[in-house]
């Protein structure tokens, strides 16, 4: 495993982008499921018209909701890790 640096507000993008995967997969993602989403969307040059609908936000649903939900299981997660 590695560790990369990013900023802030970028970090604050990808748990977006993996709560909306989340939400739509009702599976557990983390930022390695992200970024390889990401690459393999960028890879396949998906139309950007698409992308835009896929990180839309939902309806009824916020960033802070999304945000304690990711949180929540990611710590469920590090505890079966050690």
């Amino acid at each position: 495993m590695t560790t990369i640096s990013i900023k802030e507000d970028t970090r604050k993008e990808l748990l977006r982008i993996a709560g909306e995967i989340q939400k739509k997969t009702r599976e557990r993602v983390d930022f390695d499921t992200v970024i390889r989403f990401l690459i393999e969307a960028y890879s396949k040059k998906i139309d950007l018209k698409e992308w835009k609908r896929f990180v839309s936000p939902i309806a009824g649903v916020d960033f802070d909701t999304l945000y304690s939900d990711l949180m929540t299981e990611r710590r469920l997660d590090e505890k079966g890790i050690q």
